[in-house]
């Protein structure tokens, strides 16, 4: 379900399941996303090992979620249509480099976000792991809308993210409750 600093995210009413790594990078493909930045991730390592036998699109692994920002913005500015994948508590690492890079560069961007250690049958506000509860809090105060990806129904979130980055210029997230099967 779509969230932003505006509106009050509902929790969700279904437990997040599994969401098959195939799906995904279909998805992915069919919007026509030239690279995959990722800094190792747990939580969507199905989803990168199998990007990692496809040549479209390219995954790029870098060492830290602030340089997974700048390439993306580099590639951004050079025509080709990236999209990041991180953790939740990479998306707490990396908070300056978003701001001044995505925001106030006004780069569109998709950040998949693993929310590490997420509980499936709660919803991630009222989860006991602090990363996993502060993510969706973290995202309105910076005025980031974001996505809450749970079962396969919601894969179409990443097209409506990629979307509404282009729309306004900036960041949008969509949070994966389940790790990737």
């Amino acid at each position: 379900m779509p969230g932003m600093a505006t509106e009050s995210p509902v929790a969700p009413a279904r437990a997040a399941r599994s969401i098959p790594a195939e799906l995904l990078l279909a998805e992915i493909q069919a919007l026509g996303i030239t690279h995959m930045l990722n800094v190792p991730d747990t939580h969507q390592k199905s989803l990168l090992a199998l990007m990692a036998k496809q040549d479209q699109p390219k995954l790029i692994t870098t060492c830290t979620e602030d340089e997974a920002l700048a390439v993306h913005a580099g590639l951004y500015i050079g025509g080709q249509k990236p999209m990041i994948s991180i953790q939740n508590t990479g998306l707490c690492a990396c908070m300056n480099a978003l701001r001044g890079i995505l925001l106030e560069g006004h780069i569109p961007a998709v950040l998949m976000i693993g929310l590490l250690h997420s509980e499936p049958n709660v919803p991630p506000r009222q989860s006991r792991v602090l990363t996993v509860r502060l993510t969706e809090p973290t995202l309105e105060t910076w005025g980031i809308p974001y996505y809450l990806m749970d079962t396969e129904d919601d894969v179409h979130y990443l097209r409506d993210a990629y979307q509404r980055s282009y729309d306004e210029h900036g960041p949008v997230a969509v949070l994966i409750g389940a790790k990737t099967a």
